[in-house]
């Protein structure tokens, strides 16, 4: 399997838990509060599934011997509580979304082969959502080269997990984070063959590669996101949803070097339904990111100067012209 930053964040959360484990044998979650919030079913998730699956190591029993023996935790199967409790699901039961079957344990075979709820389930055609149009992204993602090339077998879950998933594009505060985070969506599948197995049996083709028609292949993906340049553009969202191929990607650097830059409608998309100005700069909300974008950026008080620079120059040269060629020679024939 080829190591990513997900898999050592995962590790990372697996040896925390463990360490952590022995204290929560003892006491298990009561209550979680996120301000004056409560999840009313914390105790419940933790009784039925979190006392297994928010350890790295877990108690099986046999029902009928009685007899029990501790098992290692798959990787896919840990839910860090932690990550969990901060994410926009934090308050739900864990039942909500999986089956009834899962209380029972050892779990039926046939409850894994329930079909599973998606996000259009919950917030499609709910006025409550309405503002985030799930129904228009649910079009995009069903056009999306990910749903078309594996007949559906690509969820929403594959980019978003339900256990963690926070909004990243509308976190202005720290852009270099958001989009790693972005990108660790994509390297997820696309950095190991293992993952992407799950969905389809195409080769996967190594990412780098395939980016080495940029000038600094490391630099472009630390500082934009992957959908900027491989989704097809949507003025009516927040973030595109339909992943076009390869060969439909960008790969016309004034697409994003320019003072139109795609980026303006893609990574800085909030940021600049917000704010179009920022220190006096043209697009100067891609300075939220740290970045500075060329042919993108540009000083407004900068280009004022140098105009009246230029001007002056140019007044300068034009009375230089005027003495040498008009005045002078007729200075000459009068004192000639």
């Amino acid at each position: 399997m080829i190591l990513n930053r997900r898999s050592i964040t995962v590790f990372i959360l697996l040896v925390t838990a463990a360490l952590a484990g022995s204290a929560q044998d003892q006491d298990t979650v009561q209550k979680v509060t996120r301000g004056a919030e409560m999840s009313l079913f914390a105790e419940d998730n933790e009784n039925n599934c979190l006392v297994c699956h928010g350890r790295l190591v877990y108690t099986i029993t046999d029902t009928v011997s009685g007899l029990s023996r501790k098992e290692l935790m798959a990787e896919h199967n840990f839910i860090s509580r932690d990550a969990f409790y901060k994410s926009v699901h934090w308050s739900f039961s864990c039942l909500d979304c999986h089956s009834e079957g899962f209380k029972s344990f050892p779990h039926a075979i046939e409850t894994r082969f329930e079909t599973g709820w998606g996000c259009i389930d919950c917030h499609g055609y709910d006025p409550t959502y309405a503002q985030y149009k799930f129904e228009e992204i649910d079009a995009e993602y069903q056009k999306s080269i990910h749903y078309t090339a594996t007949d559906g077998a690509f969820s929403c879950w594959q980019c978003h997990d339900a256990h963690y998933y926070n909004p990243l594009a509308r976190e202005t505060g720290s852009g270099r984070e958001n989009i790693l985070k972005s990108n660790e969506m994509c390297l997820h599948c696309h950095g190991n063959p293992d993952i992407m197995g799950l969905v389809t049996e195409k080769e996967l083709t190594m990412v780098l590669p395939r980016h080495e028609w940029l000038p600094d292949p490391d630099r472009h993906l630390a500082a934009v996101r992957c959908i900027d340049c491989h989704t097809r553009m949507n003025d009516s969202i927040l973030v595109a949803h339909e992943v076009m191929t390869a060969d439909s990607a960008v790969n016309d650097c004034a697409d994003c070097h320019s003072q139109n830059s795609i980026l303006m409608g893609t990574l800085y998309k909030y940021a600049s339904k917000e704010s179009r100005d920022q220190q006096g700069f043209v697009n100067g909300v891609i300075f939220s990111n740290d970045s500075y974008v060329i042919g993108a950026n540009r000083s407004k008080f900068i280009s004022l100067t140098g105009m009246i620079i230029i001007g002056l120059v140019l007044v300068f040269a034009g009375v230089h012209t005027v003495f040498r060629v008009i005045i002078k020679p007729v200075k000459r024939y009068y004192e000639s």
